[in-house]
């Protein structure tokens, strides 16, 4: 995974280069993987955890960091790096190596410890991943990245193979010393707390923002205030017209449901009170103030004994999560 044989402040620079690259990559990937990741936190937990909140967004940053250290910067001033195939080669030249030595081990100790840690695999398989993933790593930069260039820009190290594959044993010998997460599986019957609802909102409102993006992208639209109206209406009416539960797509994300009963009252007057004009002021470029009254109406719920929002009242039905929702029906 070697960049070269500059100065080691030109391999500094590179590396902080390279740290900033992942810190964007991450940035905005987060988006498309958080709605999944909390779908799957509330599926078996009932609720967000903490700590396995903090080991998802690590593992995410890792994995844009191996990326970024593999690929970039790309090329500019094309130069063929060429491969080195003497796996001591480094550490024999000078000393000025070892830095670079120590930067291949510490990069691979993130792996070790999310292999074992996070998917549970033993410290022998876990070292001979370590291995396969540098082996593909190397390989990437070895075939100029699988002949999209000229030639390699980066050079390709045999010597990484055993610096990578020392950090992800390192970190696998590390995951053992970190207690296990573990919680208890959640029935989820319970009353939905604010947090919890408010969240859902968000998740709609941010798939709105994806959806209208993506159409843009695609080149079917120009108005991105337009489309967006459009695209909020299809996921907080349409959408949960359709659906058997009557749920959006970001209170499906959470495991809610309008209660039933007056579940398509409560999705028409939820949507005309609500998200569209809630969707037409953020297409305006006034996505504060929506966030301001939103917090109003938290505010406002917090202080009922019911913890019921106004537009649960105004609606009727109270958001209840689809275990309850289901257990009632079970028991009517």
């Amino acid at each position: 995974m070697a960049p070269g044989h500059g100065a080691p402040h030109d391999r500094l620079m590179l590396g902080v280069t390279n740290v900033l690259i992942a810190v964007v990559f991450f940035a905005a990937l987060v988006p498309l993987l958080v709605l999944p990741w909390i779908h799957h936190q509330y599926r078996r937990y009932g609720r967000l955890r903490g700590w396995s909140a903090v080991v998802a967004a690590a593992e995410g940053l890792y994995l844009c960091g191996l990326v970024a250290f593999t690929l970039f910067p790309l090329p500019t001033a094309y130069t063929c790096a060429g491969v080195n195939i003497d796996p001591l080669n480094d550490l024999a030249a000078s000393r000025a190596a070892i830095p670079q030595v120590a930067l291949n081990v510490l990069l691979f100790v993130p792996l070790g410890f999310f292999l074992r840690y996070r998917f549970g695999l033993r410290l022998g398989r876990a070292i001979v991943a370590g291995l396969g993933v540098s082996l593909i790593v190397e390989t990437v930069q070895g075939t100029a990245v699988l002949g999209l260039f000229p030639c390699p820009y980066r050079v390709a190290d045999t010597g990484d193979l055993l610096t990578n594959t020392m950090g992800t044993a390192v970190g696998a010998l590390f995951a053992a010393l970190v207690p296990a997460f573990a919680a208890p599986f959640s029935r989820d019957v319970g009353r939905p707390g604010l947090l919890r609802r408010g969240l859902a909102v968000g998740a709609d409102l941010l798939i709105g923002y994806l959806g209208a993006a993506a159409v843009v992208i695609a080149g079917v639209g120009d108005r991105p205030g337009g489309l967006l109206v459009v695209v909020l209406g299809v996921v907080t009416l349409v959408v949960p017209l359709a659906r058997r539960d009557r749920a959006t797509l970001g209170q499906a994300t959470f495991f809610l449901v309008p209660e039933p009963g007056r579940a398509v009252v409560a999705v028409c007057v939820r949507y005309l009170v609500w998200w569209l004009p809630v969707s037409v002021v953020v297409a305006g470029g006034h996505p504060w103030t929506v966030a301001g009254v939103a917090l109003v109406i938290g505010l406002l719920a917090r202080l009922r004994g019911d913890r019921r929002s106004v537009l649960e009242v105004l609606t009727g039905a109270a958001i209840v999560t689809r275990a309850a929702a289901r257990a009632g029906s079970a028991v009517g």
